[in-house]
């Protein structure tokens, strides 16, 4: 914790006096870092200022995690109090939409099966009228023609207000690989970065573990 007769001795708020600290402790490493390492000296003060920012670093999580604790207690409380009712909420939400979901798919499959059937009998009177027309030799004919051409677009029109129609139903998406070996392909030549990425990440994970095409190195940092 910082030294409140020292730093911070004036009695700021505890985040300001760490801010001032940090600070200057930041300042110095950046100074310190600017060239590189060739002395002893050098290499000894620098691991005493690493010393110096990780104990103000563990200090100011610290306070940072007292100062947050009753707030956490808190906002626990009232997650605590609410979350049942939220959960009774969804749980009677999923249940309703279970129920509905057969019902709608199959009311939805009845209008489809209109709305075809409309389009098919629009499609047959469309066709007839104009072989009708091509045919007609009087007005009296082309005037029957023109009253079934009317009679089609209305059958269309009746099709594509069911096709309108609400059916209560949400569409969504889902992706179900079917074939591994064949989008593996496709993402090696199309996205191979992202492969790339993939295998990396899958190799760190699987480490001490020795995996094919993968060379396992031995690094050293400063501690």
């Amino acid at each position: 914790m910082l030294d409140r007769d020292g730093i911070g001795g004036n009695s700021p708020p505890p985040v300001e006096a760490y801010a001032l600290h940090i600070e200057e402790l930041f300042s110095l490493a950046s100074g310190s870092t600017a060239s590189p390492v060739t002395t002893d000296e050098q290499e000894t003060a620098l691991d005493s200022l690493l010393d110096d920012i990780r104990k103000a670093r563990k200090d100011a999580d610290d306070q940072r995690a007292v100062e947050k604790r009753p707030h956490d207690m808190a906002a626990s409380e009232v997650q605590r109090a609410w979350k049942p009712l939220l959960e009774r909420c969804d749980a009677a939400t999923s249940a309703i939409k279970t129920a509905l979901t057969p019902y709608r798919t199959a009311k939805q499959a009845a209008k489809d099966k209109a709305a075809q059937e409309a389009r098919e009998e629009a499609d047959r009177k469309a066709r007839a009228a104009q072989d009708a027309l091509r045919e007609a030799d009087d007005l009296e004919a082309r005037f029957a023609a023109e009253e079934q051409l009317k009679q089609a677009s209305k059958l269309t029109a009746v099709a594509n207000k069911i096709d309108r129609s609400a059916t209560g139903l949400r569409s969504y998406q889902v992706a179900e690989v079917t074939d591994y070996t064949a989008l593996l392909k496709h993402v090696k030549a199309t996205d191979p970065d992202a492969l790339k990425t993939w295998l990396d990440d899958y190799a760190r994970k699987a480490l001490p573990s020795q995996l094919p095409g993968v060379t396992i190195r031995t690094k050293k940092r400063a501690a």
